[in-house]
C-alpha cells in the first residue's frame, strides 16, 4: 500500500488490499480443521491476529503519509493536483473502506465460529481415531479442545476480538484525516483574518455591517458539505455506519460524550471544530475600534445564521462572544456576565478598550 499519484488511485489500491488480506486469512481456518481437526487452531487464530496487526499498522502508516499527500500535516503542501471536493471524496471513501474492512472481519470471525460448530472430523482412521495431538503436546491439546468446546457450546463467541479493537484506531486516525481535511481549508480561510485594518477602522468612517468575505466564503464551503456527503448517505452504507459509531467524537471540541455516530454528528464536529478554530482568530485580534467591533459581530452573527441553516448548535463561545461584542464596555464584567468564562471577558474586555 502506497500513496499514487491520485487520491482515489490510493483508496482504490489500500481497498484491493485489504479484501485480499481478509480472502487469503478466510482460507485459515477451515484449512486448519480439514488437516488437524481443529487441534492447532490457538496458533492459528494467533497467526492471524498477528497477520491482522501488520495490515492495521501498513494502514496507520498510510494514512499518516496521505495526511502529508493532502498537506493536511504543518508544514506540507498538496501533492495531488486535483479538486479540492474530488480530495474529499478520497477521503471519506477511505474512512467508507475501513469500515467495510471491518465489517468484513467481524463478518469473517461468525463464519470461522461457524466453521468450528459444523467441523465433523474426516481423514484417515490412523488421524480421526488416535489422538495424536495429544500425545505430541497434551497442554496445547487440553488448550485447543478447550476452545473448540467452547466454541460449540456457545460459551466464546468471538475470536478476533483484538483485532476488532485494534481496527479502531485507524478508523479513529482517518476520521480525523476528513475533518482535518476541511479544516485544512477553514484555517486557510482564517489566515491572517486578525491583523486586518477592519477592526481597527475610524470610528468616524463609513461602515456598512455586511459581512466580510473570508466569512461569507467560509460559510458558502461548509453549506457545500451536505452535497458532499449525501452520494455516501443516499442509500444504506453499513461500512461507513459502522465507522461512524466506532468513532470517538469525544476527542473534538463541542462534542458531547453520548453522541450518536451518523452523518449528522459528523457534519456537527466539523462545525464545531470550525467555530473552534473562528473563535482562536478571533482571540487573536489586538485591538477593536467601535466600528471593528460592529463588523466583528456582524460577521460572527453570519457564521450563526450558516450554523441555523445547518441545523449545528452553536458553541458556547460564539454565543458568548456575540453577547460580549453587543455590549457596552463597562458592563463586559457585570454581575449579569458572570456565567461567561472569565478569560474571555477579559480578552474581549481588552480588545474593545479605546487605544491611548
Amino acid at each position: 500500500m502506497r500513496v499514487k499519484r491520485t487520491s482515489s488511485d490510493s483508496v482504490a489500491e489500500l481497498h484491493s488490499s485489504t479484501k485480499r488480506v481478509v480472502a487469503h486469512v478466510r482460507d485459515c481456518i477451515p484449512q486448519c480443521l480439514d488437516l488437524t481437526n481443529g487441534f492447532t487452531l490457538v496458533d492459528v487464530i494467533s497467526a492471524i491476529e498477528f497477520y491482522f496487526d501488520l495490515l492495521v499498522e501498513k494502514i496507520n502508516t498510510f494514512i499518516r503519509e496521505m495526511r502529508v499527500a493532502f498537506g493536511v500535516e504543518v508544514g506540507s503542501q498538496s501533492t495531488f493536483q486535483e479538486d479540492h471536493w474530488v480530495g474529499f471524496q478520497s477521503c471519506f471513501k477511505l474512512f467508507q473502506v475501513l469500515g467495510e474492512c471491518y465489517t468484513d472481519i467481524n463478518g469473517l470471525e461468525l463464519e470461522c465460529i461457524d466453521a468450528v460448530k459444523q467441523h465433523a472430523p474426516k481423514g484417515p482412521s490412523l488421524i480421526t481415531k488416535l489422538d495424536i495431538w495429544l500425545e505430541t503436546d497434551p497442554t496445547k491439546y487440553a488448550i485447543n479442545k478447550t476452545l473448540m468446546n467452547s466454541l460449540i457450546d456457545g460459551s466464546t463467541t468471538t475470536l478476533f476480538d483484538k483485532t476488532l479493537e485494534l481496527f479502531k484506531k485507524p478508523i479513529n486516525n482517518c476520521n480525523k484525516l476528513c475533518v482535518d481535511f476541511v479544516l485544512s481549508h477553514v484555517k486557510s480561510n482564517l489566515h491572517g483574518v486578525h491583523l486586518s485594518e477592519e477592526w481597527v477602522v475610524d470610528e468616524g468612517a463609513v461602515f456598512s455591517p455586511s459581512p466580510l468575505t473570508y466569512i461569507t466564503s467560509l460559510g458558502d464551503y461548509l453549506l457545500l458539505l451536505p452535497q458532499q456527503l449525501e452520494p455516501f448517505f443516499a442509500e444504506e452504507n453499513i461500512p461507513l455506519d459502522t465507522a461512524l459509531i466506532l468513532v470517538d467524537f469525544t476527542q473534538f471540541p463541542g462534542m458531547a460524550q453520548d453522541v450518536e455516530g451518523d452523518a449528522f454528528a459528523w457534519l456537527t464536529c466539523v462545525c464545531q471544530s470550525t467555530m473552534f478554530t473562528i473563535v482562536e482568530m478571533i482571540l487573536k485580534i489586538h485591538r477593536l475600534s467601535g466600528a471593528g467591533c460592529k463588523q466583528l459581530t456582524a460577521d460572527v452573527a453570519y457564521i450563526s445564521n450558516v450554523m441555523g441553516a445547518l441545523e449545528v448548535p452553536l458553541s458556547r463561545d460564539i454565543v458568548d462572544i456575540s453577547r460580549l461584542l453587543s455590549l457596552p464596555i463597562d458592563l463586559i464584567d457585570s454581575a449579569d456576565t458572570q456565567n461567561i468564562p472569565k478569560y474571555l471577558r477579559g480578552k474581549i474586555s481588552t480588545m474593545r478598550r479605546p487605544a491611548y
